[in-house]
């Protein structure tokens, strides 16, 4: 002290400097003892996700009552393995690829949040042909090649489906290939294949460049269908049920956010898949794109339907209930 008057002059940012290292510190460890939870995740249509990752600031309870572990996989049936070997916590599945995981490996889990379905007046994965094919029917594609995303997904057994439905034995009336959706243009263009499956973002552009019409799609199998869904393991749920029923009050909003903030969430898509913002714009939460229930709820009734086709033609041995995977304390309300 001078004169009466505090020297703070040269303490006082010293102070300051201290104080706040102290709360980074206290910060950092508090971030550590954060219970961490595991996502897995793969593409298209996984926007709830995808902004929890990477727009945390927008959500009441990540990086304050949980933190995330994200990993990306290409197709569910890799998320289902990681599922059963418990190196993840949740994950994307599909009702096959789920339905695999419980008869093969024993998967024991809830179905906790809806992504993306088919509904009237959205966008269903389609097959198309050359307009001057002149297939016009089921009947038009004996003798033909026809491709099909990966073989023993959903929407290869859909196919399948619906060729049956129409008289055409897949395995002895056509000719089966395997191709992922972003050659399916080229194949069919080139005349490699007679009729290919078309899903955003590859369908509107390849549709509307002309020459390529639609023959048929997979919601004349089954509709309203469940395309993927979010599930999380049960031991750990029922183990750490506050850290899933905080995600999953996230999750539901993220899901309301990438509704009512369309642009915002193509940019977001846009840097996680690659896919140009210029791209996504054309359809991405459009009416030509998949729907997405507002409130992420998944439509249990459509799964089981799924199930129950499968196992009707045994494409499961063994008859599932929805309600063995439901948890509804968490699963966000109607």
């Amino acid at each position: 002290m001078r004169n009466g008057v505090i020297a703070v002059g040269r303490r006082w940012p010293v102070a300051i400097g201290f104080a706040l290292l102290i709360e980074l510190l206290a910060t950092a460890v508090w971030a550590q003892t954060l219970p961490t939870l595991r996502i897995g995740s793969t593409f298209p249509g996984e926007e709830p996700k995808w902004l929890i990752v990477k727009k945390p600031e927008l959500f009441r309870n990540v990086n304050h009552s949980y933190k995330v572990e994200w990993s990306v996989f290409q197709g569910t049936p890799p998320i289902s393995q990681a599922l059963v070997a418990n190196a993840i916590d949740c994950g994307t599945q599909a009702p096959i690829s789920m339905a695999r995981a419980v008869a093969d490996g024993g998967y024991k889990g809830y179905i906790l949040g809806a992504l993306v379905d088919e509904q009237p007046g959205y966008f269903s994965v389609l097959w198309a042909v050359r307009s001057d094919s002149g297939i016009k029917t089921a009947a038009d594609l004996k003798g033909k090649t026809i491709a099909s995303t990966a073989f023993g997904g959903g929407i290869y057994y859909h196919m399948r489906l619906w060729l049956k439905q129409r008289g055409v034995d897949p395995d002895k009336d056509i000719k089966l290939v395997e191709i992922p959706f972003s050659l399916s243009e080229e194949a069919l263009r080139s005349g490699r294949v007679d009729a290919a499956p078309f899903a955003p973002p590859w369908a509107a552009p390849a549709l509307a460049k002309g020459d390529i019409i639609k023959l048929f799609s997979i919601s004349e199998v089954q509709s309203p269908l469940v395309n993927v869904f979010e599930t999380c393991r049960k031991d750990f749920t029922d183990n750490n049920l506050p850290v899933i029923k905080a995600y999953m009050e996230d999750y539901k909003d993220a899901m309301a956010y990438a509704l009512s903030h369309p642009d915002e969430t193509r940019h977001v898509v846009s840097e996680v898949t690659k896919i140009p913002y210029d791209v996504l714009k054309g359809f991405l939460l459009t009416k030509d794109d998949f729907y997405r229930p507002p409130n992420a709820r998944p439509n249990f009734a459509a799964i089981q339907k799924t199930w129950d086709i499968y196992y009707r033609e045994g494409i499961i041995k063994e008859p599932l209930k929805v309600t063995d995977y439901e948890r509804l304390d968490v699963t966000p309300a109607e």
